[in-house]
């Protein structure tokens, strides 16, 4: 796991982040985005949330470029960054503001969610992925009406607050090296100037190219922010770093 906030002596965005990325031009075109209130959620039958997942079911992969990322399925890291946060949270006291980018099932941001201080907003790739975890905050009967953000990254731009977050929570996310960029100007974008960010990963992503060292390389040449290692798990001789 790592940890990363901004770098103070950043002048300006940097070359890097405006990379082209390779991508399908058809699936981004029809990907929908946008965002709802979990008050604006409507029930849905168990037979409507079987068809949501249905409708992932049928690819037969856990991930299909600009179409599911994989947003119904739990991912290891997700628990290994609730526990981290579990060990902060009295480090918070005021009313801070959070969003989980890559939510799926959004463990990590239901962890906060519990404590009457955090307001987190979520967002995943698909409007299905969220919807599942806005029924879940609805059971906790909050007085926050969270943000439910769904779409594209690099689309998202437009609509998630500025400089709104005191921190951003992820997981799970670096294993495609062609989605850095996108993500990392979501970071600049969303970040409050002295926001962190916590990261849960893999050291790498086979097949995918991604990891923990890659994207390290990828933030220190854009420049735009600090980043330190606070935790190493070694689970199964699969090495996970959890980076800030």
């Amino acid at each position: 796991m790592f940890k990363f906030n901004f770098n103070v002596e950043e002048n300006g965005i940097n070359e890097n982040l405006n990379v082209k990325e390779k991508q399908d031009d058809l699936s981004t075109l029809t990907q929908e985005f946008g965002y709802f209130h979990i008050d604006d959620l409507q029930n849905e039958s168990k037979e409507d949330e079987e068809k949501s997942r249905q409708k992932f079911e049928l690819y037969k992969s856990d991930l299909i470029p600009n179409i599911y990322e994989g947003g119904f399925k739990t991912w290891e890291c997700s628990h290994d960054l609730v526990n981290y946060l579990k060990s902060i949270i009295e480090n918070y006291q005021n009313i801070t503001t959070v969003i989980e980018l890559g939510c799926g099932s959004g463990l990590p941001g239901l962890e906060l969610n519990k404590s009457q201080q955090f307001h987190v907003d979520f967002q995943d790739f698909n409007r299905e992925v969220v919807e599942q975890t806005g029924k879940q905050l609805k059971k906790e009967k909050r007085m926050y009406n969270n943000r439910m953000f769904f779409g594209d990254w690099s689309d998202l731009i437009n609509i998630i607050p500025s400089h709104y977050y005191d921190i951003i929570l992820t997981s799970e996310t670096i294993y495609n090296i062609s989605n850095y960029g996108k993500l990392v100007q979501l970071f600049d974008h969303a970040l409050k100037p002295q926001g962190v960010i916590y990261l849960a990963a893999k050291v790498y992503y086979f097949g995918v190219q991604g990891g923990v060292r890659q994207f390290e390389e990828f933030i220190s040449k854009t420049g735009l922010f600090n980043t330190r290692v606070i935790q190493i798990i070694d689970a199964s001789k699969e090495k996970k770093q959890n980076v800030c």
